[in-house]
């Protein structure tokens, strides 16, 4: 039986692997273009009734001095459950945030343009926009991906091609933002992280409890 580490990498690399571009679904398409260039400040989860933040870049004892100490740990992926979401970290550092119903609260839990668990297809793609890796099945969105990059003044801007760093490099300006999609066209699973570990989550199994 595979255990819930394993099945991080599972899904993981289900959300990240198996998606086609496309903005021309029909829960979509009507919807007008939003603003596509964000800020480090976009990569983030609030819960603002606890005034509780959390943020990639943050320290482990940042964290832990909001959340607590960690309820469960999973060696196969070296995520750690906290009440409300599960984090990866890289050094002491977060560089992986997921939210999904597997963690108490984290219902409660949104990024600054108020996505989360519960959002609509609608409310991602009018905060995020179309330009997105969307997986479907019978015309209805399963997973949606934004692939952002980092420009030189620091702003982000989402993008839908790896050609040109498979050629030159520069993954390290790289950020994701994946969700899961219910049958009803609704978040169950959120993450954002950098792109080492979205992708390559094996790489980040070395930090220990």
């Amino acid at each position: 039986m595979l255990t819930k580490g394993i099945l991080f990498v599972v899904l993981f690399m289900t959300l990240l692997s198996n998606s086609e571009v496309s903005d021309s679904l029909s829960e979509v398409s009507n919807l007008p273009p939003a603003t596509t260039i964000l800020t480090e400040e976009e990569f983030k989860v609030q819960n603002k009734a606890k005034n509780i933040t959390i943020q990639i870049g943050d320290t482990r004892a940042e964290v832990e001095q909001q959340l607590g100490k960690h309820v469960d740990y999973y060696y196969h992926t070296n995520v750690y459950q906290y009440k409300g979401m599960w984090i990866h970290y890289k050094e002491g550092i977060v560089d992986g945030i997921v939210i999904d119903d597997a963690a108490a609260n984290s219902k409660k839990y949104k990024t600054p343009s108020g996505i989360g668990y519960g959002s609509t297809i609608q409310e991602v793609i009018q905060q995020y926009g179309k330009k997105a890796f969307i997986d479907s099945n019978q015309r209805k969105v399963r997973t949606i991906t934004y692939l952002m990059e980092r420009d030189k003044q620091g702003n982000y801007s989402v993008i839908t091609s790896f050609d040109k760093f498979v050629l030159e490099g520069g993954y390290e300006n790289l950020m994701i933002l994946s969700m899961v999609l219910d049958q009803q066209s609704r978040v169950s699973f959120l993450m954002i992280a950098d792109y080492e570990f979205a992708y390559h989550p094996e790489h980040r199994w070395t930090e220990t409890q």
